[in-house]
């Protein structure tokens, strides 16, 4: 294997190209974190700390980089009582560049939609990481647990306010 590998200028320029859009997502997401009136539109406050919506991170990452990027899952276990899915990114021409895992319990009986749509939220939650993990923002990443939690008091408030 040859270590000492010499980039073409065509390759220097597609990695400079690259490392400019991930600072524009970058600084932009940080933008969007740091305005206040963003809440539960870009972002949203769970305990007091702020974690961007995946929404938010996909209309970024598309803005910057158009379509030049493929985001693939793959489910990489899948039963009656969970899912694991991985995300990842590669540029179009084929190179790695980030990726992003997620599990989620599954209950299709279940009033939490983390359980109940569980392939659908755990996907999404693997692409919000993988995105994440590319433009390297804020100082939070989600857990499962925390989410669920978050879900779980809001849909439990909402059917106490239902029953009332």
């Amino acid at each position: 294997m040859n270590i000492n590998y010499e980039s073409t200028s065509a390759e220097r320029m597609c990695d400079e190209l690259l490392k400019e859009f991930i600072v524009q997502g970058r600084l932009k997401l940080n933008q969007l974190l740091a305005d206040d009136k963003e809440v539960n539109k870009s972002w949203i406050n769970i305990k007091g700390k702020r974690y961007l919506t995946v929404a938010t991170l996909m209309k970024v990452l598309r803005d910057k980089f158009n379509h030049h990027l493929i985001l693939k899952s793959e489910i990489k276990h899948d039963c009656e009582h969970r899912v694991i899915i991985e995300a990842t990114l590669f540029h179009k021409r084929g190179f790695f560049l980030s990726s992003g895992l997620a599990e989620r319990w599954k209950d299709p009986k279940s009033t939490n939609m983390q359980k109940s749509k569980a392939i659908e939220c755990c996907q999404t939650a693997a692409w919000g990481r993988c995105i994440k993990s590319l433009f390297a923002v804020g100082n939070v990443v989600a857990t499962a647990d925390e989410i669920d939690k978050y879900n779980e008091v809001d849909i439990n408030k909402e059917i106490d306010e239902e029953v009332q």
